[in-house]
C-alpha cells in the first residue's frame, strides 16, 4: 500500500492524535495563538489545567500548551542537574535550511508546499526548530517559545530507556534473547512468559498493550489503564491502580515478534527492567550512565508516577538545545557535548543493523500512520524504540503533539522541534528532506 492509499486510512485514524483517553472527545475550541504565552500563562489557564482530564491535557489546545511547559507543577519530578558545566554548541548559520520545502499534510490548514521558514511563520502551533550539524547550530528559530524554556519531549524520550537497556546488554547484565521474566521475577506465571527483551525493545511483544483509538477509549484496556495509573486517575471500574500491577495483568494477544504494535507501556517495562537489574531508580540510573556525562545548559526533568516510577515513555522535559544534545550522543559529535561516549559503536550498530522488515512495521496499526507523517514509505522499519530507520542509517522518533527527534549519524546531523498540535503534524515532513537535501552530505576524500 503506497502513501496516498494510507492517507485515506489516516484520515479515519486522526483521533489517535487528537484524543488521548476520554471516552468522549471534548468539543474542539480554537486555541489561543501560542505567541501570547511566550512570556507566561494567565492564572486562569493554570487553574483549568489543574482540573483537566486526559483529553484536555493531550489534545493540543491551551491546556496542552500549559502542561507541556509546566509538567513539574502536576507530577512528582526527578531533577537531573547539569554536572559538567555547559559544553556550548558552535554556530555556523545556514539560511538554505529555511528554504527547504515540504508538502503539508492533508489535514493541514496551511496551503500545499511550504518552506521551513514559511511554515514556522504561519503555523501557529510551531514553537521551536533546531538543526545541529557537526556540533554547530546551523538553523535555530523560536517563533513561539523562549530558548531556555522546558518542554515535554513526549514519546521522543523513549530512546532514553532503550539506551540504558542497550548499555546493560553490552555489559552482559541482560540477555536480550532471554525472557524478561528472568529479571522481572514477579512477572513469572503471567502472559509475559516467553516475551524477550528484544521483543519489548522493538515493540513486538504480542501483548494486548497497543496504543490505538479503540484501546484508549476502552476503560478495560491495558493501554488506557497504564496512562490512568501514571497520573493516579481512577479507572472507571477498578479505581486507582499501580502501574506495575497494571503491566503485570496485560493479556497476550499474538505471538511475540510477528508485528510492530506501538505501546508506551512497553517502554515502561524497560524502565522497571533497568531498575530490577541495577537495583536503583531509573532517573538515577540515567543520570549516572548518561546525563552526568553531558554538558547540558539546564536540568533534565524526569516526571514520575505517584509511586515513583519514571514515565520515561514520554514525560521528560528539557530545553530544545539539551534535547538536541541527547540526539548528538548518537553522532560523531558526541565528544563536543559529552565527556564520555555513552552510545557506543556497538549500540549504534545494533540499532541500525538489527532492523526488522518493512512488512513488519506496516502490519501494525502505526506503520501506515508513520508513513503519512513523513510523507514517504522509503524507510525500513522501527528499531529499539526508534520509530523509523532508513537505509542510510538515519533514525527518527515522533512525540505526541508534534515533537520530533531526527538523527543522522552518517551526516553528523540532529534535528529537533517542539509543537503543540495533534491534528496537523506537518512539522514531521521537514526532517527527512533537510537531511537528504545535499547540504550535509559527508565530503568525499580526494
Amino acid at each position: 500500500m503506497n502513501v496516498n492509499a494510507h492517507r485515506m486510512k489516516y484520515a479515519s485514524l486522526v483521533l489517535v492524535a487528537t484524543v488521548f483517553l476520554n471516552a468522549k472527545p471534548v468539543a474542539a475550541q480554537e486555541p489561543t495563538p501560542l505567541i501570547e504565552f511566550v512570556d507566561g500563562f494567565p492564572m486562569k489557564l493554570e487553574e483549568e489545567t489543574r482540573k483537566a482530564g486526559y483529553n484536555e491535557l493531550f489534545s493540543g489546545g491551551d491546556v496542552s500548551a500549559y502542561f507541556n511547559a509546566r509538567v513539574s507543577e502536576f507530577l512528582p519530578t526527578a531533577i537531573i542537574p547539569s554536572r559538567q558545566g555547559v559544553m556550548p554548541l558552535g554556530r555556523k548559520p545556514m539560511p538554505a535550511v529555511g528554504a527547504i520545502k515540504a508538502e503539508m499534510m492533508d489535514v493541514s490548514k496551511l496551503d500545499g508546499s511550504l518552506t521551513l521558514d514559511k511554515f514556522l511563520e504561519k503555523a501557529e502551533f510551531a514553537q521551536a526548530f533546531l538543526v545541529v550539524h557537526k556540533g554547530n547550530i546551523v538553523y535555530e528559530k523560536y517563533p513561539r517559545l523562549r530558548p531556555e524554556d522546558h518542554h515535554l519531549w513526549m514519546s521522543c524520550a523513549k530512546p532514553m530507556a532503550s539506551l540504558v537497556i542497550d548499555q546493560l546488554i553490552s555489559e552482559g547484565k541482560i540477555d536480550e534473547n532471554a525472557p524478561i521474566t528472568k529479571y522481572l521475577t514477579d512477572f513469572k506465571n503471567t502472559d509475559w512468559d516467553g516475551v524477550t527483551t528484544r521483543d519489548v525493545m522493538d515493540m513486538a511483544s504480542g501483548m494486548d498493550l497497543e496504543d490505538t483509538t479503540e484501546s484508549r477509549f476502552d476503560s478495560d484496556n491495558i493501554a488506557r489503564r497504564v496512562y490512568e495509573s501514571e497520573f493516579g486517575f481512577e479507572n472507571e471500574t477498578r479505581g486507582v491502580e499501580r502501574l506495575r500491577d497494571v503491566l503485570r495483568s496485560t493479556p497476550k494477544k499474538d505471538e511475540p515478534g510477528m508485528a510492530f504494535h506501538y505501546a508506551s507501556g512497553l517502554t515502561q517495562i524497560l524502565v522497571i527492567l533497568a531498575e530490577a537489574v541495577e537495583k536503583d531508580r531509573w532517573a538515577q540510573i540515567f543520570d549516572r550512565r548518561v546525563w552526568s556525562k553531558v554538558g547540558a545548559e539546564g536540568a533534565l526533568q524526569v516526571h514520575l508516577t505517584p509511586d515513583g516510577i519514571a514515565a520515561a515513555h514520554g514525560l521528560v522535559s528539557s530545553n530544545l538545545r539539551d534535547f538536541a544534545r541527547f540526539g548528538m550522543l548518537y553522532t560523531p559529535s558526541w565528544k563536543k557535548i559529552a565527556t564520555e561516549q555513552v552510545v557506543s559503536d556497538e549500540i549504534l550498530d545494533r540499532i541500525r543493523s538489527e532492523v526488522r522488515t518493512h512488512e513488519f512495521i506496516m502490519a501494525g496499526f502505526d506503520g501506515p500512520v508513520f508513513a503519512d507523517r513523513v510523507g514517504t514509505e522509503d524507510f525500513i522499519a522501527n528499531s529499539r524504540q526508534w520509530d523509523l530507520l532508513w537505509p542510510d542509517g538515519d533514525m527518527m522518533k515522533f512525540g505526541l503533539m508534534g515533537q520530533g527527534l531526527y538523527v543522522s549519524p552518517l551526516r553528523d546531523l540532529v534535528i529537533v522541534y517542539f509543537n503543540v498540535n495533534n491534528t496537523d503534524l506537518s512539522a514531521h515532513r521537514f526532517a527527512r528532506p533537510i537531511a537528504t537535501s545535499g547540504l550535509f552530505e559527508k565530503m568525499k576524500k580526494h
